[in-house]
C-alpha cells in the first residue's frame, strides 16, 4: 500500500509541472523563477547534505563533468521549459515529457553507453512521426507560430534533461544522488547567476494570486526538492527501469488535468502524437535489454 501511495505520488507531482509551471510563468518572469524555484530546491538539499556530515570534495577530473551537468540542468533546461510552457501548452509539455527515455537511448548510443538496436530505431522513428504531429498540432491547427517555437523549446528542455540523467549516471555511482545533485543545482544556479542579476528589474509580485503562489511553492518544494528523495526511496525497492515505466504514466496523466484545469484544447492530430510519443516511450523501455 505504500508503496502504491509512493508511485502514485511520484507520478502525480510531476504530472502538474506543466501544469503549474504553465500557471506562474504568467504571473512571474520565467528567467528570475527559474533561480527563485532551484534556489530554494538547493538551500534545503545543502542542509540536507550538511547534516548527514558529507564532504563536498570531488577528484579534480570529475570538475568538467559537474560543470556540464550545471549548465543542463538548470541555465539550458529550465530556460527552455519554462519559456517553452509559457508559449506552448502544458499538454504539449506533457506530451513531449514522454520522450525523455528516447532522447536518453539517443545519448546513449553517441557515446558509447548503449548499444544500436534496430526495433528501437524503429521506436525512435515513430516517436519522430508524433513529435511532428504535435508540431503540426502548434502552427497549423493553433495557427500560431509562438506554439511551434514553444514545442521546439520544449524538445530542447526534454533532451538536455535526458542529457543530465546520462551524464550524471556514472557520478551519482560514484559519489550518491544526493552529492551529485547538490553540486550540480549549486554549479547550475551560479552559471544562471548572470541572468538572474539581468533580469531581476522584471520580477514582480503584483500579478502572483492565490493560484500562482500555490503553483510556485509547489515546484520548488514539491517537484524540485520532495520528488527527488520519493523517487529515490523507491528506487530501493524497485529497479530504476521499474520506477522509469511506471513514471511513463505521467503524460497521460497531464494530458488529462492540463484540459480539465487550464481548459486546453486538444485536436485529434496533436492526440494522436501524444499517443504514439507516450506508446513509444513505453516500448524503448520494454526493449531496455534487448
Amino acid at each position: 500500500m505504500k508503496k502504491s501511495l509512493l508511485f502514485l505520488f511520484i507520478i502525480f507531482s510531476n504530472a502538474f509541472t506543466p501544469i503549474t509551471a504553465r500557471i506562474v510563468v504568467g504571473q512571474i518572469s520565467p528567467v528570475s523563477f527559474a533561480f527563485l524555484r532551484f534556489g530554494i530546491a538547493a538551500v534545503l538539499l545543502h542542509i540536507i547534505f550538511l547534516s548527514r556530515r558529507q564532504s563536498y570534495k570531488i577528484d579534480k577530473k570529475d570538475i568538467t563533468m559537474f560543470l556540464w551537468l550545471g549548465l543542463l540542468v538548470i541555465p539550458i533546461n529550465q530556460l527552455c521549459f519554462l519559456f517553452g510552457v509559457k508559449f506552448a501548452n502544458a499538454s504539449h509539455s506533457g506530451a513531449m515529457t514522454a520522450c525523455t527515455p528516447l532522447f536518453a537511448y539517443i545519448i546513449s548510443i553517441f557515446i558509447g553507453t548503449e548499444k544500436f538496436n534496430f526495433r528501437k530505431l524503429i521506436i525512435i522513428l515513430a516517436s519522430i512521426i508524433g513529435l511532428l504531429a504535435i508540431f503540426f498540432d502548434g502552427l497549423f491547427i493553433n495557427e500560431t507560430k509562438e506554439v511551434a517555437f514553444g514545442d521546439l523549446l520544449l524538445v530542447g528542455a526534454v533532451s538536455s534533461w535526458a542529457a543530465y540523467l546520462v551524464f550524471s549516471n556514472g557520478l551519482v555511482i560514484k559519489y550518491g544522488a544526493l552529492k551529485t545533485s547538490t553540486l550540480a543545482f549549486t554549479i547550475g544556479l551560479i552559471i544562471y547567476l548572470p541572468f538572474f542579476i539581468g533580469d531581476a528589474h522584471n520580477l514582480r509580485y503584483t500579478n502572483l494570486n492565490g493560484a500562482g503562489l500555490i503553483s510556485f511553492l509547489y515546484l520548488s518544494l514539491v517537484v524540485s526538492f520532495l520528488t527527488y528523495f520519493a523517487f529515490i526511496y523507491a528506487s530501493k525497492f524497485f529497479a530504476v527501469s521499474t520506477t522509469t515505466t511506471i513514471l511513463n504514466s505521467t503524460p497521460i496523466v497531464a494530458l488529462t488535468f492540463s484540459y480539465l484545469l487550464l481548459g486546453e484544447s486538444m485536436s485529434w492530430i496533436f492526440f494522436a502524437g501524444a499517443s504514439i510519443a507516450i506508446a513509444c516511450s513505453f516500448l524503448i523501455q520494454l526493449y531496455g535489454k534487448a
